[in-house]
């Protein structure tokens, strides 16, 4: 069995990291690691509760230069360097993943035998709606590990980090955008109140600022070790996503809902 590297990249958004932490528990995958590269030093993260599979590191010093990091892909680029799985995953530190998001792409990316896989749609969540969207959305691929560390991340413009390894294996067609074997797994997730989760790098690409801008709108700082989340607070995170699955079951691969999702929504 192939081994997933489930990679988190954070800054001043504890909340967000706790309930990343508890989603990672509740993957039905069993063979994963979860990185979290914590790059606010001055709060350090740590685990409250034994847990090999997950690493830590606080750290804002550039491996390659020696000085503090200028934008996201060249944290994500060393956060890789602490994994060891056969797989890579983004875990984005504010999005959502349902618990058959891991497995379903492993078996994915092994049935295809290309270097990546991803879904063709995913959620979209707001306050007050979730939908379905079609984007690059590089936290729903999963890539060989190999190719990541062969292509890298780019380092010019903080948004852009993914596009990189994602734009080569498209082109090299090893990534299909047009997948429609899958039930919905990952959510990019605007629903969270300013405080949790204001400020988007994704939605500030054009700012010439958008990386120290995330760095001064991210005060969610980290005051106590990580904890587990109940299991009625991590369904409280799944329920609306559960909800839109069973609403729309008209619309999805039956094969691939009754796999992965149907035993989570009981119907």
């Amino acid at each position: 069995m192939k081994k997933v590297s489930f990679v988190c990249t954070t800054y001043g958004r504890f909340t967000c990291v706790e309930r990343i932490v508890a989603q990672y528990h509740a993957q039905t995958y069993p063979n994963k690691e979860l990185i979290i590269f914590n790059t606010d030093e001055e709060h350090p993260y740590e685990l409250g509760f034994e847990d090999d599979s997950i690493i830590i590191v606080n750290n804002n010093i550039n491996y390659q230069t020696a000085c503090e990091y200028e934008n996201r892909g060249q944290i994500c680029r060393d956060a890789v360097t602490h994994a060891t799985g056969d797989y890579f995953m983004l875990a984005d530190d504010d999005d959502i993943y349902l618990p058959w998001h891991i497995q379903q792409a492993v078996e994915g990316i092994e049935e295809l035998g290309t270097d990546a896989w991803k879904p063709r749609a995913s959620f979209f969540s707001t306050p007050n709606k979730v939908e379905m969207c079609q984007n690059t959305l590089e936290a729903s691929v999963i890539v060989k590990m190999n190719r990541i560390r062969e292509i890298g991340f780019r380092s010019d413009i903080t948004g852009y980090e993914g596009l990189s390894w994602y734009t080569k294996l498209r082109d090299e067609k090893q990534l299909n955008e047009w997948n429609d074997n899958y039930v919905p797994s990952y959510c990019f997730n605007w629903s969270d109140p300013h405080e949790v989760a204001g400020h988007k790098q994704s939605g500030s690409i054009g700012s010439p600022n958008n990386f120290e801008n995330h760095k001064e709108a991210s005060k969610d700082y980290a005051k106590r070790p990580l904890v587990k989340l109940s299991k009625d607070e991590l369904n409280s995170v799944y329920e609306k996503y559960y909800q839109w699955v069973v609403d729309n079951l008209g619309i999805l691969n039956v094969e691939y809902y009754n796999r992965y999702a149907k035993r989570f929504t009981n119907k």
